[in-house]
């Protein structure tokens, strides 16, 4: 086989167009060759660069395993760092995260320290949103089952307590009493109903057992006929498509969504009707919630307290590879929509890896 030649003119067109940036810095460390990917990056022109600029002018350190950036161990001091992260100044003072490789290699009666460098900004955003989502669903989910530690010791517990309290009072209510005295007691056996209705209805709040024992849409239809009695408002829900079980993290994220909706039209959208539809259409499951209130501007959110809100369906819906769309008005009223893609099972179809698909 004969050996490839490869002329000076091929080298310095790869030198030049391929796609990772290249510094060349001699022993005192000023650039003496750059090419046209370190241009791009840097903001500087080849010219501005070598012959003219240190490299300390434009790296400002490196990361190690004890600080972001550091320059006691400098690279520029090594033979060869096959693997590492420095940080690049740009001309106009931008700070880049780039992963780098070093080596030594021989020039004309010298050798050159030859950096090879890509920006990492775009990777390490990518990263940060990928941990806020993993922080995200953790939190949802110790909540939830916060949620559920909480209901239960309620119903079972407080509940269970304030019950047998309501037995012992009829008990000693059919004893032969003074007036005043039984007068007293039936007081006190009101205050004790009126009590354990308020701890079963903290405890459905926290935590419906219906979502759990019989699924989504009874939940839904529990939930409205408390909310319309809660707030006045009155509630149609419209069931479209096939009515099954959904896992429970599907089931979950809608249910909160729709709470979360529903509680902002109660305080904010001044409306006497809601209109919700849960469609099932094999490939995804919709939700939608429409009031004719007084509305809002989408772009003003936090001026009447509802960013946070909304912030927190979003993200609901955004785990399991869904979205929200807020569509509103001022003076027409609110429609969100919510559409979570399935699976032929019924599951998420586009979960993130970190969120439990039970």
């Amino acid at each position: 086989m004969i050996p490839l030649q490869i002329s000076s003119s091929f080298l310095e067109s790869l030198f030049q167009n391929v796609s990772d940036a290249i510094l060349a810095i001699n022993r005192d460390g000023m650039i003496i060759a750059a090419n046209r990917s370190f241009e791009a990056m840097s903001g500087y022109t080849v010219q501005e660069l070598v012959g003219n600029i240190n490299l300390c002018d434009v790296c400002i350190g490196m990361a190690t395993c004890s600080e972001e950036m550091t320059c006691v161990e400098c690279f520029a001091k090594r033979q060869k760092l096959p693997s590492f992260q420095m940080f690049v100044r740009t001309k106009s003072g931008e700070e880049l995260p780039v992963a780098a490789s070093s080596t030594r290699l021989p020039t004309e009666g010298d050798e050159a320290l030859v950096l090879i460098l890509r920006d990492i900004t775009e990777q390490q955003r990518v990263e940060r949103e990928r941990h806020q989502r993993q922080l995200t669903n953790y939190v949802i989910q110790a909540q939830e089952e916060e949620r559920k530690r909480i209901s239960r010791d309620l119903h079972d517990g407080i509940g269970q307590a304030l019950y047998s309290i309501m037995v012992g009072l009829r008990v000693v209510n059919q004893l032969q009493l003074e007036s005043q005295v039984k007068a007293h007691l039936d007081e006190v056996q009101q205050l004790t109903s009126r009590t354990l209705e308020e701890v079963k209805n903290l405890s459905v709040e926290l935590r419906p057992s219906a979502l759990d024992d019989l699924g989504l849409v009874p939940a839904i239809r529990s939930y409205l006929k408390r909310f319309d009695e809660t707030f006045g408002i009155q509630s149609e829900l419209t069931v479209n498509g096939k009515r099954r079980r959904y896992p429970s993290v599907v089931e979950t994220a809608l249910y909160r969504i729709l709470q979360e909706a529903m509680t902002n039209a109660a305080k904010y959208a001044d409306t006497d009707q809601l209109f919700i539809t849960l469609t099932d259409a094999d490939d995804n499951i919709e939700l939608r919630i429409v009031d004719k209130g007084v509305g809002f501007d989408p772009e003003h959110l936090r001026i009447k307290g509802t960013g946070l809100g909304l912030f927190g369906m979003r993200e609901r819906a955004s785990l399991l590879g869904g979205s929200v769309r807020i569509d509103s008005v001022e003076g027409v009223g609110t429609r969100i929509e919510v559409s979570i893609p399935l699976d032929e099972k019924g599951g998420p179809k586009y979960v993130h890896s970190f969120v439990d698909r039970r």
